[in-house]
C-alpha cells in the first residue's frame, strides 16, 4: 500500500517540476510580448483626427500572431500605419 502512495507522490512531483519548467519558459517569452497591451488614443498625423484602439505592431515573442482589430490604417482617411501615433494606454 505504501508503495502506491510513494509512486503517486513521485509522479506528482515529476509533473509539478515539468509544469514549473514550462511556466518559466512562458514567463521568459512574455518579457518581450506586446500581444496583451492595452488600448490607447491613436492620433493620425495626416488628417489630425484621433480614435481609440491599438496600432498594429509585430510581437517579437509571437511574430505569427495578428490581431484583426489593431489599426493598420487611419479609420478616417485611410493613411498608412506610419502616420499613426498611439498615446500611453488608458
Amino acid at each position: 500500500m505504501n508503495f502506491n502512495k510513494d509512486n503517486k507522490s513521485k509522479k506528482y512531483l515529476r509533473q509539478l517540476a515539468v509544469s514549473k519548467k514550462v511556466s518559466d519558459a512562458r514567463q521568459e517569452g512574455l518579457e518581450n510580448c506586446i500581444c496583451n497591451r492595452k488600448r490607447g488614443l491613436i492620433f493620425c498625423a495626416s488628417c489630425q483626427k484621433s480614435f481609440m484602439g491599438r496600432t498594429a505592431e509585430r510581437c517579437a515573442a509571437h511574430p505569427e500572431v495578428a490581431y484583426l482589430m489593431d489599426a493598420r490604417n487611419c479609420a478616417f482617411c485611410g493613411a498608412a500605419g506610419k502616420d499613426l501615433r498611439m498615446t500611453d494606454p488608458i
